[in-house]
Protein backbone atom coordinates (compact mmCIF):
# COMPACT_ATOMS: atom_id res chain seq x y z
CA UNK A 1 0.00 0.00 0.00
CA UNK A 2 1.05 3.52 -1.15
CA UNK A 3 0.83 6.33 1.33
CA UNK A 4 1.94 8.75 -1.50
CA UNK A 5 -0.61 11.69 -2.27
CA UNK A 6 -0.83 14.01 -5.20
CA UNK A 7 -0.06 17.80 -3.78
CA UNK A 8 -2.99 19.51 -2.70
CA UNK A 9 -3.50 22.44 -5.01
CA UNK A 10 -5.85 24.34 -1.84
CA UNK A 11 -5.58 24.48 1.88
CA UNK A 12 -8.70 22.07 1.91
CA UNK A 13 -7.14 19.30 0.09
CA UNK A 14 -4.15 19.48 2.29
CA UNK A 15 -6.52 19.14 5.12
CA UNK A 16 -8.27 16.17 3.66
CA UNK A 17 -4.90 14.66 3.00
CA UNK A 18 -3.93 15.30 6.64
CA UNK A 19 -7.10 13.54 7.80
CA UNK A 20 -6.54 10.40 5.65
CA UNK A 21 -3.55 9.60 6.95
CA UNK A 22 -4.08 10.43 10.20
CA UNK A 23 -6.05 7.21 10.31
CA UNK A 24 -2.90 5.09 8.28
CA UNK A 25 -1.43 2.83 10.36
CA UNK A 26 1.32 2.30 7.67
CA UNK A 27 1.81 5.77 7.57
CA UNK A 28 2.02 6.81 11.06
CA UNK A 29 4.56 4.04 11.97
CA UNK A 30 6.57 5.53 8.90
CA UNK A 31 6.49 9.20 10.46
CA UNK A 32 7.04 7.99 14.24
CA UNK A 33 10.07 5.95 12.99
CA UNK A 34 11.22 9.01 11.22
CA UNK A 35 10.96 7.79 7.83
CA UNK A 36 12.48 10.75 5.25
CA UNK A 37 9.45 10.69 2.86
CA UNK A 38 6.64 10.77 5.37
CA UNK A 39 8.25 13.47 7.14
CA UNK A 40 8.70 15.43 4.49
CA UNK A 41 4.77 14.62 3.17
CA UNK A 42 3.38 15.40 6.36
CA UNK A 43 5.75 18.51 6.47
CA UNK A 44 4.47 19.93 2.70
CA UNK A 45 0.68 18.98 3.68
CA UNK A 46 0.92 21.04 6.49
CA UNK A 47 3.10 23.89 4.85
CA UNK A 48 0.02 23.44 2.14
CA UNK A 49 -2.57 24.87 4.61
CA UNK A 50 -0.43 27.98 5.23
CA UNK A 51 -0.62 28.95 1.52
CA UNK A 52 -2.66 31.15 -1.02
CA UNK A 53 -6.10 32.34 -1.09
CA UNK A 54 -7.13 29.70 1.17
CA UNK A 55 -5.24 31.71 3.72
CA UNK A 56 -7.09 34.76 3.20
CA UNK A 57 -10.72 32.92 3.03
CA UNK A 58 -9.76 31.71 6.67
CA UNK A 59 -8.84 35.02 7.66
CA UNK A 60 -11.90 36.20 6.50
CA UNK A 61 -13.23 33.70 8.67
CA UNK A 62 -11.66 34.63 11.85
CA UNK A 63 -10.15 31.56 11.81
CA UNK A 64 -6.31 31.02 12.91
CA UNK A 65 -4.50 27.77 12.20
CA UNK A 66 -2.89 26.75 15.34
CA UNK A 67 -5.08 28.21 17.21
CA UNK A 68 -5.23 25.21 19.82
CA UNK A 69 -1.99 24.95 19.98
CA UNK A 70 0.39 28.04 19.16
CA UNK A 71 -1.09 30.02 17.01
CA UNK A 72 0.44 31.38 13.76
CA UNK A 73 1.37 34.79 13.88
CA UNK A 74 0.30 35.47 10.27
CA UNK A 75 -2.92 34.34 10.24
CA UNK A 76 -3.51 36.02 14.03
CA UNK A 77 -2.50 39.09 12.51
CA UNK A 78 -4.80 38.83 9.01
CA UNK A 79 -8.18 37.71 11.02
CA UNK A 80 -7.63 39.95 13.41
CA UNK A 81 -6.82 42.58 10.49
CA UNK A 82 -10.31 41.47 8.81
CA UNK A 83 -12.26 41.90 12.15
CA UNK A 84 -10.86 45.46 13.00
CA UNK A 85 -11.84 46.79 9.50
CA UNK A 86 -15.00 45.22 9.46
CA UNK A 87 -15.71 46.63 13.21
CA UNK A 88 -14.73 50.02 10.86
CA UNK A 89 -17.98 49.80 8.68
CA UNK A 90 -15.83 47.79 5.58
CA UNK A 91 -17.36 45.61 2.80
CA UNK A 92 -16.36 42.25 3.13
CA UNK A 93 -15.10 43.56 -0.12
CA UNK A 94 -13.19 45.97 0.59
CA UNK A 95 -11.48 44.28 3.76
CA UNK A 96 -10.45 41.00 1.09
CA UNK A 97 -8.78 43.15 -0.98
CA UNK A 98 -6.75 45.20 1.98
CA UNK A 99 -5.96 41.50 3.14
CA UNK A 100 -4.73 40.30 -0.53
CA UNK A 101 -3.09 43.43 -1.55
CA UNK A 102 -3.21 42.66 -4.98
CA UNK A 103 -3.21 46.31 -6.38
CA UNK A 104 -5.60 48.31 -8.72
CA UNK A 105 -5.53 49.98 -12.07
CA UNK A 106 -3.28 53.34 -12.25
CA UNK A 107 -6.34 55.30 -12.71
CA UNK A 108 -8.11 54.00 -9.89
CA UNK A 109 -5.15 54.63 -7.69
CA UNK A 110 -4.97 58.67 -8.97
CA UNK A 111 -8.19 58.47 -8.03
CA UNK A 112 -8.56 57.65 -4.64
CA UNK A 113 -5.14 59.23 -4.35
CA UNK A 114 -6.79 62.85 -5.49
CA UNK A 115 -10.00 61.98 -3.93
CA UNK A 116 -7.77 61.23 -0.20
CA UNK A 117 -6.09 64.79 -0.87
CA UNK A 118 -9.15 66.56 -1.33
CA UNK A 119 -10.82 65.37 1.50
CA UNK A 120 -7.80 65.96 4.20
CA UNK A 121 -7.86 69.78 2.38
CA UNK A 122 -11.19 69.77 3.53
CA UNK A 123 -12.04 71.33 6.80
CA UNK A 124 -15.39 70.22 7.22
CA UNK A 125 -14.47 66.85 6.28
CA UNK A 126 -10.94 66.89 8.35
CA UNK A 127 -12.89 67.73 11.59
CA UNK A 128 -15.17 64.88 10.79
CA UNK A 129 -12.34 62.35 10.47
CA UNK A 130 -10.40 63.68 12.68
CA UNK A 131 -13.20 63.57 15.60
CA UNK A 132 -13.60 60.20 14.34
CA UNK A 133 -17.16 59.86 13.10
CA UNK A 134 -17.28 56.10 11.59
CA UNK A 135 -18.52 57.21 7.89
CA UNK A 136 -15.33 59.53 7.82
CA UNK A 137 -13.09 56.64 9.04
CA UNK A 138 -15.01 54.53 6.89
CA UNK A 139 -14.44 56.18 3.53
CA UNK A 140 -10.86 57.01 4.94
CA UNK A 141 -9.46 53.69 5.40
CA UNK A 142 -11.09 52.80 2.32
CA UNK A 143 -9.15 54.42 0.50
CA UNK A 144 -5.79 54.06 2.59
CA UNK A 145 -6.84 50.52 1.79
CA UNK A 146 -6.44 50.84 -1.87
CA UNK A 147 -3.73 53.02 -1.69
CA UNK A 148 -1.76 50.97 0.59
CA UNK A 149 -2.35 47.91 -2.32
CA UNK A 150 -0.77 50.08 -4.53
CA UNK A 151 -0.82 49.80 -8.74
CA UNK A 152 -1.18 46.30 -9.87
CA UNK A 153 1.87 44.64 -11.24
CA UNK A 154 4.49 47.83 -9.58
CA UNK A 155 6.39 46.57 -6.99
CA UNK A 156 5.77 47.68 -3.23
CA UNK A 157 7.65 49.19 -0.83
CA UNK A 158 11.05 50.35 -0.10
Amino acid sequence: MTTETQAPATATEARAQIDALTTNAEFGSKLLSGDVAATQQWNDLHSALGKGGDEVDRAMRGEILGADTIPDSESKRLAEGASWLRTLGLSDGVVREALEGAGVSKEEYRMVSDWKSRHMADPVFSKRFLSNEAEAVRLMTTANVVIAGGIKGERKGF
